[in-house]
């Protein structure tokens, strides 16, 4: 008697980076924890997710999940989005990360929230929270308009970061503990 089993391995971690190629989750990741991912300036770079330990106070901590970029039509199995999109299901908290330089920071939310329906609507189920990166590359007033314009449209948390000059960091460490033990 033979049988054969297939095993389908899902990451399962805390926090879930949620976003299109190249936008800053590999970065983000290895700020925030000790996790070395590949960073490059090209989409694709991260092909598997990656893992690190976020260390939060009094020795306490949290696991954070770089999962590869989703494009559109991921759900239906383009760019490997089944590949990728299966890590997602197993996280705690959905982090949606959006580049300031954006053409549309709402419509982006939207595209990855819908390509997570599509796959599994009970991942919107999930807590989650979006993290405008590379905010660095904005001035004040800049900053000020998009944070007018995502107040009156944003229906979930955001707030700005960068990962190269560690804006928001220590604030997005906090946001994202209280958001996972309360």
């Amino acid at each position: 008697i033979e049988k054969r089993v297939t095993l389908e391995l899902k990451v399962l971690a805390d926090v879930g980076l949620v976003g299109f190629p190249n936008a800053g989750k590999s970065t983000l990741l290895s700020v925030m924890t000790s996790a070395k991912p590949k960073i490059a300036d090209y989409e694709f770079t991260t092909l598997k997710p990656n893992l690190g330990i976020v260390e939060y106070r009094d020795f306490q901590s949290f696991v954070m999940a770089d999962i590869p970029g989703i494009i559109e039509g991921a759900a239906e199995g383009r760019g490997l989005g089944h590949y990728f999109l299966r890590h997602i299901e197993r996280n705690s908290l959905l982090l949606f990360l959006i580049p300031a330089d954006a053409d549309d920071i709402k419509e982006q939310y939207d595209i990855l929230l819908d390509e997570l329906r599509r796959y599994n609507p009970e991942m919107l189920d999930k807590e989650r929270m979006v993290v405008i990166s590379k905010s660095d590359m904005l001035d004040e007033e800049l900053m000020a308009e998009l944070k007018t314009e995502l107040d009156n449209e944003m229906p979930v948390d955001y707030m700005f970061i960068s990962s190269v000059v560690q804006l928001g960091i220590s604030e997005l460490k906090d946001k994202l503990w209280k958001l996972l033990n309360d």
